[in-house]
């Protein structure tokens, strides 16, 4: 049945009016019967994928009108159960329900009396769960708790003992974490808690790929040079991380150079025998960008071959990638890759042409073929600049010059931040002294739009940003890959710590934002 036509448009989100069952009761039957009333005429498949009954018991669903009556079954003795109703579902108009219901009650004297709570950062649409996993082991239950439309959760009526806790975004109304959901786990176990209560903040992301890396083929190219392709790109290159074993004379081959992604290059100090037999395998870590490692069993057989190495060296690679670039960030990139090895890293100078200064550079080697480059300090808004290499005294790692001559020059023109303002403040570790803190700029809508790297100290500066309002959030990057990893639910994995709460920030053109401070969770 429809409400009449005419009038204001129902905007109201529909709610649970009544309840037969009280309110933390006890003692109730093992076979029991809950009436549930809602506001309005609500969609019954919606409210039927929203049920949640922890621990699970079986029941059975019968509609008459607006009133659900719920019927459950072989319930536990003294046992605390809490069935729920999550947010989202809708009326018949449309609206989606804002909050969710929860109704505790207990087969046995008293309720359990713990609670807990937090807050999650994920894509809107989905339906959310915090998924409360207790660490006891010998423990079976799992507290499934839906999350409200703000993102925050509380659990009442919970066993006072540590749980780890889960969130996950149930793309398929399962109910179930699955594999490719949006997920998080909490970096540390937390307590339930009679007062205060203890909360806990995930930020919802896609879970990594749990893959090993593995070497798809390996091969010697010449008798210097051996040729790995890897399943993804390792985070870097270094001859330290491998061993190569001449099981022919039963000793081991010195490399010299590695540099590449997939396709990664090693260079043997000595040369490679023809029809002798080696093996390569890793002695190091060695990692692609989610964590996910080579194993240290993965050791594979070459042949050495005769063939003379004759890899000519020149420029494969240059950042900025023109000759002249606008609108370029205050603190610019500047990477170039070789076609080879090279013998050593150059120098690399980043000039301002209307003073004839040089400024002080980071320069790193990120493997031997290829270097980034980037100043220390901020430059100047709107001032043309120029990253200059000269390259007639570039070796390759045999001593071979590169087939490029004179100077590589790329000009650049900061952009204009009167249009814009800047952040600095700090991220502050209270408990643990993170080394590697990141901030993240988030925009409105939730969308990551940069990360910055903060100092040891923990404090940031971000020199531009145009004009509008963003959120600022950080977290602790435990493997040093330079993005936030969420964890993962199925293997259990816990995430990387967040910020206690993101901070929101209203940029103005040419205004400093300063004394920004983000708390990592203890």
């Amino acid at each position: 049945m429809l409400p009449p036509s005419g009038g204001p448009e129902d905007r109201t989100p529909p709610q649970v009016e009544e309840c037969s069952l009280p309110p933390n009761a006890t003692r109730v039957e093992r076979q029991l019967t809950i009436e549930v009333s809602f506001s309005e005429y609500v969609e019954r498949s919606d409210v039927e994928q929203s049920i949640l009954v922890t621990p699970s018991a079986p029941h059975t669903l019968d509609w008459s009108g607006r009133t659900l009556t719920i019927r459950l079954d072989s319930l536990q003795l003294s046992t605390t159960y809490r069935l729920s109703i999550s947010a989202g579902y809708r009326d018949l108009r449309g609206n989606r329900a804002s909050n969710p219901f929860l109704l505790l009650f207990t087969t046995g004297e008293r309720l359990d009396s713990c609670t807990l709570g937090g807050s999650l950062t994920a894509p809107q649409g989905s339906r959310l769960f915090a998924l409360l996993i207790p660490t006891d082991t010998t423990s079976p239950v799992r507290y499934l708790v839906p999350v409200a439309a703000d993102g925050r959760f509380t659990a009442a009526g919970l066993p006072c003992i540590q749980f780890t806790v889960a969130a996950f975004a149930d793309a398929n109304s399962n109910h179930t974490p699955d594999a490719g959901e949006d997920c998080a786990v909490a970096h540390h176990a937390v307590q339930a808690r009679l007062d205060p209560l203890e909360e806990v903040r995930l930020w919802l992301r896609k879970p990594p790929t749990a893959t090993p890396l593995e070497i798809i083929s390996a091969r010697a190219v010449s008798n210097r040079r051996i040729r790995v392709l890897l399943s993804r790109a390792p985070t870097s290159a270094s001859p330290s991380q491998w061993q190569l074993v001449d099981r022919s004379e039963t000793r081991t081959v010195a490399l010299r150079a590695a540099f590449g992604a997939e396709q990664l290059e090693l260079i043997t100090a000595d040369l490679l025998q023809p029809g002798h037999q080696y093996v390569l395998l890793p002695i190091a870590p060695i990692r692609d960008s989610l964590g996910n490692t080579l194993p240290d069993t993965a050791a594979i057989a070459i042949e050495g071959v005769s063939t003379n190495d004759s890899v000519a060296l020149h420029i494969a690679d240059v950042f900025p990638p023109h000759d002249t670039t606008r609108n370029e960030s205050l603190r610019p990139l500047f990477r170039i890759r070789w076609s080879d090895a090279i013998a050593a890293a150059p120098v690399v100078q980043l000039i301002e042409p209307s003073s004839s200064s040089t400024l002080r550079l980071d320069v790193v080697r990120l493997d031997d073929a290829t270097i980034l480059a980037q100043p220390l300090d901020s430059l100047r808004p709107t001032t043309l600049y120029q990253w200059r290499l000269r390259l007639d005294s570039i070796r390759s790692w045999s001593g071979a010059p590169s087939t490029d001559t004179g100077m590589l020059v790329r000009t650049i023109i900061t952009l204009d931040t009167r249009n814009g303002g800047s952040i600095s403040g700090v991220v502050e570790d209270s408990c643990c002294q993170c080394r590697n803190r990141h901030v993240l700029v988030r925009s409105p809508r939730g969308d990551v739009l940069g990360t910055v790297a903060a100092d040891s100290s923990g404090r940031f500066f971000i020199s531009y940003l145009p004009e509008g309002n963003y959120e600022l959030d950080a977290f602790c990057d435990d493997n040093g890959n330079r993005r936030y990893d969420a964890g993962s639910i199925d293997p259990l994995r816990p995430g990387e710590r967040l910020a206690e709460e993101p901070v929101p920030v209203a940029v103005k053109a040419r205004w400093q934002n300063t004394g920004i401070i983000l708390r990592l969770q203890q």
